[in-house]
């Protein structure tokens, strides 16, 4: 992979992610804070915890493709990276267990987690599927030239 596509990836990662953790701020405020009014500076959070969000995916880069033990280990670090970091980031709100906020903060990290991975996964699938057309098109085009 070019170290481009490899940064495009990453700039595509960004923007899912500011959409979630500002799908699940909403609904972590909805559940524990109902009562509590939004700060126009605390809209700036979604973007600044997924810019450090995206940082610990730049473990992952390969210039050759990794082999499936080498992927399945980068990706767990990367997990635990981005687990620790968003539980250092977040404290709970007052009256609230930190044990139990802790937990639902991992569980939500890890859904947008997957959410992302999902919603990469299926843009390149679309991709390669258009690719695929393209290049059938282009072995009908020689086929009927010949």
């Amino acid at each position: 992979m070019t170290l481009k596509r490899f940064l495009l990836m990453h700039l595509q990662l960004y923007c899912v992610l500011v959409t979630l953790i500002f799908a699940a701020s909403f609904i972590v405020g909805v559940i524990f804070t109902p009562e509590q009014e939004l700060r126009y500076s605390q809209l700036i959070d979604p973007f600044v915890t997924a810019a450090l969000c995206v940082l610990p995916t730049c473990i992952t880069y390969f210039k050759k493709e990794p082999t499936l033990p080498q992927y399945i280990i980068r990706h767990m670090i990367q997990m635990v990276l981005i687990e620790a970091l968003v539980l250092w980031m977040i404290s709970p709100p007052e009256g609230v267990d930190n044990t139990l906020f802790s937990l639902m903060i991992g569980v939500i990290v890890l859904v947008i987690y997957v959410l992302a991975k999902l919603v990469i996964w299926l843009q390149k699938t679309q991709e390669s599927k258009k690719l695929t057309e393209q290049l059938k098109s282009l072995q009908q085009g020689e086929l009927n030239h010949q």
